[in-house]
């Protein structure tokens, strides 16, 4: 096929999409189109890069499939939310994400395409953190990535780029090709089942997008899902598996520190005194009691053992809690290791820096850590439990507080439930 019959193609894919998948197909409307030697396609989230000869080859309810693909990338903000993590593993954990939501949409997708029950209704940071690793560095960065500079930019469409498409919207030609800068996420072969990558969100300027850029696109996107939502069924032609997570975008989010933090707060004693004033109000010339803190009790802290809680999740939960530690002054800290039963335990004093040395690795089970409790009579003032939720052995409800802190988006039977985002 010529340059001309490639383009014709895509049009008619987008046409097909648009009348038989309105969501998709209106959103792709929303994305720019120009030819690249990209191994099959790849989207910024303000174009479609495509490798001609992939186009070709694919038959057209696949090529459809692959519009939606990157379209689904965009919806989710898969573009915005890489951060420091590999790119390659990344694309992949996206991948995994939204390809059974392809599916239940009735989407044929290419030959090969990466699919898992396993990782069924998990977002693409639950995923990234399950694959297997052994190709990065600590923190989940490649090891190329960590000797570069700017290795956090390293797969970014726009970096480099010299020219943007035409302002139509579908197709539009360029006399020069972006370029991709040098690294995993610029392999001219194709990664196995993958057949849309997702490269990270670049500014109008062709550089790197900065944070509040990245936030501002995802909004963006948040907006237009939300509108072609609302299009598509009323047309009869509502998306599957689409509205839970449209719902949660549009939650707003608290930081999961002032949560724990909040938590931690309301189950230490206090009392007011006037000796001092509360000095907050003494520039008002009002002389207020002040909130005079004890010491917290025994506190429980509870880690899933079972390999689905990363190094990054860790590190970053025991320096939190050793800075409440110091602020709570709790009796006693003990952190219990536990997968299907408990493996290990350490014990920590108030203010004492937390170093979690985890062991276990087995299946998970959230009864053993309450028997624990029990069977020592230990009684905690509260108990905090890190994990990530994959588990249905929950005990009777205890006596004390519990928060459950976690990555997914399952929510606890009993307790609190507080999101971790990691950083």
């Amino acid at each position: 096929m010529n340059r001309k019959e490639i383009e014709d193609k895509i049009l008619r894919a987008r046409i097909r999409l648009l009348l038989g998948q309105p969501f998709f197909g209106s959103l792709c409307l929303r994305l720019k189109f120009l030819p690249h030697d990209v191994p099959t396609m790849a989207t910024d989230g303000q174009r479609i890069l495509y490798n001609p000869a992939f186009v070709e080859g694919l038959r057209p309810e696949e090529l459809e499939a692959t519009l939606a693909h990157e379209v689904l990338h965009c919806v989710l903000g898969h573009h915005c939310r890489r951060g420091k993590r590999d790119a390659e593993l990344w694309n992949r954990a996206a991948d995994l994400a939204i390809n059974p939501m392809l599916v239940a949409n009735g989407f044929t997708l290419p030959a090969g395409a990466l699919l898992d029950g396993a990782f069924a209704g998990l977002s693409a940071e639950e995923i990234y953190a399950r694959l297997p690793q052994e190709n990065t560095g600590p923190g989940g960065q490649s090891t190329d990535e960590q000797s570069a500079p700017g290795h956090g930019t390293a797969n970014s469409a726009e970096a480099g780029a010299q020219a943007m498409p035409s302002a139509d919207g579908g197709g539009g030609r360029s006399t020069q090709q972006p370029k991709l800068p040098a690294g995993k996420g610029d392999s001219r072969m194709p990664q196995p089942g993958g057949f849309g990558e997702v490269l990270d969100a670049g500014s109008a300027e062709g550089s790197p997008a900065p944070e509040a850029e990245k936030i501002r696109q995802a909004q963006e996107w948040n907006i237009a899902a939300e509108q072609a939502m609302r299009s598509s069924s009323g047309q009869g032609r509502h998306p599957a598996g689409l509205e839970r997570l449209l719902s949660e975008s549009r939650k707003p989010k608290r930081d999961w520190r002032a949560l724990l933090r909040d938590f931690i707060a309301a189950r230490t004693p206090s009392d007011y005194r006037w000796s001092p004033p509360n000095r907050r109000y003494i520039a008002a010339g009002l002389y207020l009691p002040s909130v005079e803190r004890k010491g917290l009790g025994t506190v429980v802290v509870a880690v899933d053992t079972s390999g689905s809680i990363g190094r990054t999740e860790l590190e970053q939960f025991a320096g939190e809690l050793s800075a409440i530690s110091e602020e709570a002054q709790p009796e006693t800290i003990h952190v219990v290791y536990c997968d299907c039963a408990v493996q290990s335990v350490q014990q920590f004093a108030a203010g004492e820096t937390m170093e979690l040395q985890p062991k276990g690795g087995g299946g998970t089970d959230f009864r053993p850590v309450f028997g624990w409790v029990e069977e020592h009579r230990i009684e905690p003032a509260c108990l905090i439990y890190l994990t990530d939720l994959c588990c249905s052995k929950y005990p009777e409800v205890p006596e004390y507080p519990v928060l459950w802190v976690t990555a997914s988006r399952r929510t606890a039977r009993f307790g609190e439930t507080v999101r971790i985002e990691m950083e």
